[in-house]
């Protein structure tokens, strides 16, 4: 009797009801804490972003070419590489294109949206990091893993491999928002979509809870 292994595996197919859009950006500093300032100016233009579970990262900046971002006194220096990036549904991508052309007003500072640059479906990749996961002030780490833990469980996600990072802060007009950052491994592609998809804790218009792909080791050496 002849046999032969069946590797016939499940199809995935890679949803793209939400997506991230990117746009190249100019501006000639920034304050470390800016999600909230950003979050108000770009609501002025994109109302519809506190309808739809929508997701702002805050703009980062890169080390390299031999030169370092120094990040004493709570600022730093956009650069050429420098982006927007939103998590939004894909209804509203046209939408989102409107901001080419638009100066982004955060008080005494500017934010000029210069090009497109384009949308992307979510990451299959199994490692998820989060900047910032909002929690009350006085939660320890393990307090911090274990509701985390209650709120992926939520979603159906099987926590195999979490942890916990830096500590951080964001100034709003209501207060302080207190977050840690969150990385997780060993999730499925269902999962990692789903994380990404859904976030977990509050304040996505701030960049908390927003999952994005990290590489390791196993997808380094594929």
């Amino acid at each position: 009797m002849f046999w032969q292994e069946d590797t016939k595996q499940a199809h995935f197919t890679l949803p793209s009801n939400i997506q991230e859009v990117s746009f190249k950006i100019q501006s000639k500093i920034l304050p470390m804490d800016h999600s909230f300032l950003l979050a108000q100016a770009l609501l002025k233009h994109l109302p519809w972003l506190a309808d739809i579970n929508a997701g702002i990262h805050d703009i980062s900046v890169a080390d390299g070419n031999g030169w370092e971002q120094s990040k004493q006194g709570g600022f730093y220096y956009p650069s050429k590489r420098s982006k927007l990036t939103l998590r939004i549904t894909r209804e509203h991508l046209k939408e989102a294109e409107s901001l080419v052309g638009k100066t982004l007003d955060l008080g005494d500072y500017k934010i000029k949206v210069v090009q497109f640059i384009n949308s992307k479906l979510l990451s299959t990749m199994p490692v998820l990091f989060a900047k910032q996961v909002a929690h009350d002030k006085d939660m320890s780490e393990e307090e911090f893993l274990q509701h985390c833990f209650e709120q992926l469980s939520a979603l159906n996600i099987n926590v195999k491999k979490m942890l916990a990072g830096l500590e951080r802060s964001i100034q709003t007009d209501n207060g302080i928002i207190h977050t840690r950052s969150l990385m997780l491994a060993d999730l499925n592609k269902d999962e990692s979509v789903h994380l990404q998809e859904m976030g977990i804790g509050e304040h996505r218009l701030l960049g908390c809870g927003l999952f994005v792909a990290q590489k390791d080791i196993e997808t380094i050496s594929n």
